[in-house]
């Protein structure tokens, strides 16, 4: 239950060369972004979610900043006659050598043809050349197919053939992530998770750590639309199931209230450099009795230091 991409493509560059291959893609980073805007021009199509990195790419560029700027997020809406498609974008800075993070969703779309939509986005973006940028394809790819899933949305008939009786599980999923970073990520993560009425946390950082509950076919889609988003390693380390006689009992076995981010940096900011207090990591654990899986994670019995 692993997916895994490569998001290191500098590795064997030296200091200097690293510096200038991001200046050659944070240049067509501006590039594209003057070219969407451009495209999205009517007032509330197009929202870049933090002006000022513009005058921070410009300073780097410049040789004004020898500080890396942060990536770049935006989201645009593509207006179809099924609907409005509400594409969220995250810029890496390795891009356009990487995939950029993409999400699309609607509000006339069910959760099942959304996952689909993206997936076949995604699966698109995947067969084009890395090293050119892709989001203006991307949206014409958008344009061009995005009108079939809202089609099928409206002609999809009922079934009428009677339901398999399934076995009704209560499922608490233990993901891992080399890291979690991505703004979009952690925000598509949480909107995934209480959209699916699932409870439980995700814990951003190097390693990245998410948790989630609930009936298990919520669980299973959760994996499959997070698991799809790009990554450089992420996988299901652990999976607990409890049958269940009815949906009622569904929250007893809950142990988290609600869906959150939570944080242990010490009060640092949370970056590339910022490591979690994994202590503090097991602290909450434990205090929502799961303080065995810290095992399945990291492969050690971990333990509270008790202050006097």
């Amino acid at each position: 239950m692993m997916a895994e991409n490569d998001d290191g493509p500098y590795c064997d560059f030296t200091e200097a060369q690293r510096i200038e291959k991001f200046k050659k893609n944070l240049a067509l980073h501006l590039e594209e972004l003057e070219m969407l805007q451009a495209m999205f021009s009517n007032p509330g199509e197009f929202h870049l979610y933090d002006p000022s990195l513009i005058a921070d790419y410009h300073d780097f560029l410049n040789h004004e900043s020898f500080v890396l700027p942060s990536h770049l997020e935006f989201a645009f809406d593509i207006k179809l006659d099924g609907g409005k498609l509400e594409s969220i974008v995250g810029l890496p800075l390795e891009y356009p050598d990487c995939e950029p993070d993409v999400f699309v969703r609607s509000e006339n779309l069910k959760r099942d043809k959304q996952h689909e939509l993206n997936e076949g986005l995604m699966n698109y973006i995947s067969t084009l050349e890395r090293g050119e940028i892709c989001i203006g394809l991307a949206v014409q790819w958008l344009m061009d197919h995005g009108e079939e899933y809202f089609i099928h949305e409206q002609v999809e008939q009922p079934n009428t053939e009677p339901k398999k009786e399934v076995d009704l599980l209560f499922t608490r999923y233990w993901i891992y992530s080399h890291h979690i970073y991505n703004k979009i990520k952690r925000r598509t993560i949480l909107e995934i998770a209480r959209e699916s009425k699932l409870t439980g946390f995700c814990l951003p950082g190097k390693p990245g750590i998410i948790c989630v509950e609930g009936l298990s076919e919520d669980c299973a889609d959760f994996w499959s639309r997070v698991k799809h988003m790009n990554w450089k390693k992420i996988m299901c380390k652990k999976r607990e199931e409890v049958k269940l006689e009815n949906e009622d009992e569904v929250e007893s076995h809950r142990r988290f209230l609600g869906f959150e981010e939570i944080c242990f940096t010490g009060g640092k900011q949370l970056g590339r450099d910022c490591h979690m207090d994994m202590g503090e990591f097991l602290k909450y654990l434990e205090e929502h009795h799961s303080g065995y899986v810290f095992r399945d994670y990291f492969g050690i019995d971990g333990r509270v230091c008790q202050h006097s």
